[in-house]
């Protein structure tokens, strides 16, 4: 009976375990902003028809995303743990790095989860590491986890960045 009962309690705590992203830590800091929009938050955007016409890409990629989480931090113990937090996903999902950008005081690095489709990611992760002019240091990690068309997110960066070019 009392293997029983362990083995049953190693099934629900391993289940809870593996539901949860190793960022989920950060949410119970006070030191981090958080945002996480759930797969209800996408199915429900889709239902404003007028937000649709204008960016109709963003909200094709949306239709996949399952959830999408932001934390972010200005205190630098919490930034160094974010970092080792960033280290530890991309070891344990096997994440591939897609690119990093360094410009000044900015180190942006993308880390992508390949699925046996080249076209399709099934996690997007973002680590951004920023120090202002007063030397303050800023963190942020975004995870995006769901079916992620690759070619679509290209569409959107192209679009936005010929709007920048615009200004």
């Amino acid at each position: 009976m009392k293997k029983l009962v362990f083995i049953l309690a190693f099934i629900v705590t391993s289940s809870v375990t593996f539901g949860q992203s190793i960022f989920d830590k950060l949410e119970d800091l006070d030191e981090v902003s958080s945002v996480v929009v759930t797969k209800d938050m996408f199915v429900l955007l889709e239902k404003f028809p007028d937000a649709k016409s204008d960016d109709m890409e963003v909200f094709n990629i949306a239709k996949g995303l399952n959830e999408l989480k932001i934390f972010s931090s200005e205190d630098a113990q919490v930034a160094s743990k974010m970092d080792e937090m960033v280290n530890s996903a991309i070891k344990t999902s096997n994440l591939t790095q897609l690119m990093r950008v360094k410009d000044k005081d900015s180190r942006v690095k993308i880390y992508v989860k390949a699925t046996k489709n080249k076209d399709l990611v099934s996690e997007v992760l973002m680590f951004v590491k920023n120090t202002d002019s007063n030397n303050k240091l800023n963190s942020v990690i975004i995870s995006l986890t769901g079916e992620i068309d690759v070619n679509k997110l290209s569409k959107i960066a192209e679009k936005y960045s010929d709007k920048d070019k615009e200004k």
